[in-house]
């Protein structure tokens, strides 16, 4: 490996790690650690394999399948790719973005100069959004931009209270709720998993595999380094952030109840470890967290637009009315995006998942048909769910809760997981009909 690959993978381990790590990376790792208690390590763990390892490997499997999300879901269908994308853009654009300019505003601006009139949301929207386009216009260095000036902020800003948990902590780590460290593993494990950031690995993982082939590294041999090495740079960072999080968090087991506001929490804690300048520097920390993402997803999304346009609106123009298109609805409001996202979100994560899976193991997959079978099953399972989440909050008027009755019967239900044995089973029979049928498969691209 030359400098200049190991300098390149560095600068987009960087960004990787910026663009994954959003508003809500930041703050339920404290909580992992005050439930957990004495065994916050064992928590780590979990939250290292489900909310790290996962969204890593789900870049790796989009880039083992070829350049894009279109060589991977071309195995499902022809028009997948656009499916995923249109609920994945509508994610982006009423809830992931404008979830971040509320959160950098709500937590991060007024955690530092206080409430502020209607008046003054706009104006920091306005800047915040205008900065993220400022970063995400040119798509030929928009990671470089991400990985060269805005992660180094958002470390330094973590790494300070990091440092302080570990090396000027707030006393002995509390007892915590779970009762073994098998209970407090699995327990972070599905607190990570819910992060959903499955689904944005395969979402941004188009603008890191740009990124490469923008250096000039297009060999098998140099791709395969590169993303190995993003991989490896992203996974230390989130794993030391989220760690010292955590053992953030373990230190308050016998100051804070269980259910205690997790943003509260955060927060207090940071408070207590370094007074107003900690508050200082988390609430920049949040605001940067919240822009990193948000130029990520700005990029993506403008790429989308342009490739779906065949190059018609251009990608600069396209990230312009997106960014505009998300500061009209920010300025809504936290709870009102997420009213409309949660829904999309709750369909899209399954497949997403089951699409990872399938990626990384390609090699043994049988043929599309187990492609089309399995991701199928888990869309139209996530689908049902989707709506209960939706009539649950009040978007629509359909009672769908004899379906979910029967669908809560289906093994792992009741931990959340109630489409994997159906997507298991459509596997199988999409493999053996497709075999049956004489069916040739698309070859991988590569």
């Amino acid at each position: 490996m030359n400098r200049k690959m190991l300098k390149d993978i560095l600068i987009t381990g960087f960004a990787m790690f910026a663009i994954f790590f959003g508003s809500g990376n930041l703050i339920f790792p404290p909580q992992v650690g005050l439930l957990s208690g004495k065994y916050v390590f064992w928590a780590i763990g979990g939250l290292a394999l489900s909310g790290i390892l996962f969204p890593m490997l789900a870049v790796a499997a989009v880039g083992n399948m070829g350049y894009g999300i279109r060589d991977m879901m071309q195995h499902v269908t022809g028009w997948w790719h656009y499916l995923y994308m249109g609920l994945g853009f509508l994610v982006v654009i009423f809830g992931t973005i404008p979830r971040c300019g509320g959160v950098a505003y709500e937590t991060g601006f007024e955690g530092i100069f206080g409430s502020f009139p209607v008046y003054g949301r706009i104006l920091f929207l306005l800047v915040f959004f205008g900065v993220s386009y400022y970063f995400a216009m040119n798509k030929s260095n928009v990671i470089d931009k991400i990985g060269k000036y805005l992660t180094p902020i958002l470390l330094v800003t973590l790494l300070a209270v990091i440092f302080l948990a570990v090396f000027h902590p707030l006393g002995a780590i509390g007892q915590g709720t779970q009762e073994s460290g098998g209970q407090a593993f699995v327990s972070a494990f599905l607190t990570g998993y819910n992060t959903g950031d499955v689904g944005t690995g395969i979402i941004c993982a188009g603008i890191f595999i740009a990124a490469f082939q923008q250096k000039g590294y297009t060999k098998k041999g140099e791709y395969r380094t590169m993303m190995l090495g993003i991989i490896v740079i992203g996974f230390l960072l989130l794993f030391l952030v989220y760690g010292g999080l955590a053992y953030l968090g373990a230190q308050g087991g016998s100051d804070y109840p269980a259910d205690v506001d997790t943003t509260y929490l955060l927060t207090d804690l940071v408070r207590r470890l370094a007074g107003t300048g900690g508050s200082v520097v988390l609430s920049l920390a949040v605001i940067f967290a919240c822009l990193t993402t948000a130029v990520g997803m700005i990029a993506t999304t403008g790429e989308w637009v342009e490739e779906w346009t065949k190059g018609k609106v251009h990608y600069k123009t396209a990230s312009l009315v997106i960014t505009i298109a998300i500061f009209l609805v920010s300025s809504t409001g936290v709870s009102n995006v997420l009213t409309i996202s949660g829904p999309i979100f709750t369909i899209i994560f399954p497949m997403s998942v089951v699409m990872m899976v399938l990626g990384l193991l390609k090699r043994f997959v049988p043929n599309d048909g187990a492609w089309k079978g399995a991701v199928i099953v888990s869309a139209v399972m996530s689908l049902f769910d989707g709506l209960n989440v939706a009539q649950a909050s009040g978007l629509i008027p359909v009672d769908v809760s004899g379906i979910m009755n029967l669908i809560y019967k289906i093994p792992l239900a009741e931990q959340g997981f109630a489409w994997v044995v159906p997507t298991v089973i459509g596997f199988v029979v999409g493999a053996l009909l497709y075999k049956a049928a004489g069916k040739e498969s698309i070859p991988y691209a590569v």
